[in-house]
C-alpha cells in the first residue's frame, strides 16, 4: 500500500510540474531585453543622450514625469526591434528645480524601467541654458542683425525641433538651417505649399515672398519632403525666412538631386544632423553681393554659395561630409565626390564652427576627414 501512494504522489507532482511548465509563455521565456542610459543624472543644459537597448524582439518606449516640469524629454523612435541607440532628447532645463523622469522599455512580459534626472542651474546643473546644445547647431557668426530662432512640432505626442536657423533681419535670408533628419519625420503629408511670413520674426524683418521672387525659385533650405510627418512640420518649411533666392537651374536640378541622396543617408543612419545654408562673401573675402526684388519691392540678397554638412550616426559611430556649391548651374545631374568638402574646409569657408556639441575628440576626427566614397560617391 505505500508503495501504491509513493507512486501517486510521483505522479501528482509530475502532473504539477507538467501543470507550471505548460503556464509559462514560451515567448516571455525567450525574451531578452536589457537598456541603459549614458547617465542617469544630466546637466540643465545636456539636450541629447543615448538610451541603449539590447533585445531579440520588438519594443516600445514610454515616459512618465515623475516631477518636475512635464513633457521635456522625447525620443527619436518610440518602438523597435532589436538592438539600438535611441537618442533621447531634452529642452534645457531653466526652472529652479530639477526635472525627474522615469523611461520604461518595453518588450512582451518584460519592462525595464529607468530613472532620470535633468538638474536644475541652481541645483549645480550648468549654466547657460540659452546655448542650444543640440549637434546640429553650429556656434559662431551671430550679429546685430542675425538671430537663432527655434521652430517646434508634435511628434508621438511630444513637442520636439523641427528646425533651427540663423537669420540675417538684414539680408533677409538665413545663413543656416539646422536640423535632426530621422524616419520619425517622414509621413504621409503631401506638400502643403503653405507660403507664409515666418511669425518669429516681424514682417519688415522678412522677404514677401507671396508671389515669388523676380528672377529666382524660392529656394528651401529645409526642404519641404524632409518634414512629411504633419501638416504642421511640413508648413513650416514654407516660411519665409527658409526660403532664398536661387536660380532655377540649381534648384531644380543638382540640389533638389542632394535634398534626395541626404533622404537615402537619413534611411541608412540612426539620425542624420543636417546643416544646410547659404553664404554671401567666404571668410576674408569681398564679393559682390547681388539683390533680387520681393513682392512689396523690398530687397533680398542673393547668395555667391551654397553649402550642406552632414553628421550620420549609426551603429553608435559618427561620421561626417561636407557639399560646397558655387551659386549656378551644374546641369541634371546628382552630387558627387566633386562638390564635397572636408567639414574643417567648410568651417574655412564659412566662419561657422560645425558640430561643437560634439566631443572634442569625436568633432576633431570627423571634421578633418574626406571620404567621399564611405557615401558612395
Amino acid at each position: 500500500m505505500r508503495k501504491f501512494f509513493k507512486v501517486i504522489r510521483i505522479i501528482a507532482a509530475l502532473s504539477i510540474s507538467v501543470t507550471l511548465f505548460l503556464g509559462c509563455s514560451k515567448d516571455d521565456a525567450e525574451i531578452i531585453l536589457t537598456a541603459s542610459l549614458t547617465s542617469n543624472s544630466i546637466d540643465a543644459t545636456v539636450t541629447s543622450q543615448f538610451l541603449k537597448i539590447e533585445s531579440n524582439g520588438a519594443w516600445q518606449i514610454s515616459v512618465t514625469y515623475v516631477s518636475g516640469e512635464q513633457n521635456w524629454c522625447s525620443s527619436d523612435v518610440t518602438s523597435g526591434n532589436g538592438d539600438r541607440n535611441v537618442i533621447l532628447m531634452f529642452s534645457a532645463n531653466s526652472s529652479s528645480a530639477n526635472r525627474v523622469a522615469e523611461i520604461k522599455v518595453t518588450s512582451g512580459q518584460k519592462t525595464v524601467t529607468l530613472t532620470l534626472t535633468q538638474l536644475s542651474p541652481t541645483n549645480g546643473g550648468g549654466g547657460n541654458t540659452g546655448n542650444l546644445k543640440w549637434l546640429e547647431i553650429p556656434s559662431g557668426g551671430v550679429n546685430s542683425n542675425s538671430e537663432v530662432v527655434t521652430h517646434t512640432t508634435i511628434l508621438s505626442n511630444k513637442t520636439v525641433r523641427n528646425y533651427s536657423m540663423l537669420f540675417d533681419k538684414q539680408e533677409k535670408i538665413a545663413y543656416w538651417v539646422a536640423y535632426p533628419h530621422h524616419t520619425s519625420y517622414i509621413g504621409s503629408t503631401g506638400r502643403t505649399d503653405n507660403w507664409q511670413r515666418d511669425p518669429k520674426f516681424s514682417s519688415s524683418n522678412q522677404a514677401n515672398l507671396f508671389s515669388g521672387i523676380s528672377g529666382y525659385d524660392r529656394g528651401h533650405q529645409i526642404p519641404s519632403a524632409d518634414r512629411t510627418c504633419s501638416y504642421e512640420a511640413n508648413s513650416q518649411t514654407f516660411y519665409f525666412t527658409n526660403m532664398t533666392p536661387q536660380q532655377s537651374s540649381l534648384n531644380q536640378y543638382l540640389w533638389a538631386k542632394l535634398e534626395g541622396q541626404v533622404r537615402t543617408w537619413m534611411e541608412g543612419s540612426d539620425t542624420l544632423f543636417v546643416v544646410t545654408g547659404a553664404i554671401l562673401k567666404t571668410t576674408g573675402k569681398n564679393e559682390t553681393v547681388n539683390y533680387a526684388t520681393d513682392a512689396s519691392g523690398g530687397k533680398i540678397a542673393v547668395p555667391n554659395y551654397y553649402y550642406k554638412v552632414l553628421l550620420r550616426l549609426k551603429s553608435s559611430k559618427y561620421d561626417a561630409i561636407g557639399f560646397w556649391l558655387e551659386h549656378r548651374s551644374y546641369g541634371n545631374v546628382p552630387a558627387s565626390a566633386a562638390e564635397t568638402k572636408s567639414i574643417d574646409d567648410i568651417e574655412a569657408l564659412t566662419g561657422f564652427d560645425f558640430f561643437s556639441n560634439l566631443a572634442n575628440d569625436v568633432e576633431n576626427t570627423i571634421e578633418a576627414e574626406w571620404n567621399p566614397r564611405a557615401w558612395n560617391l
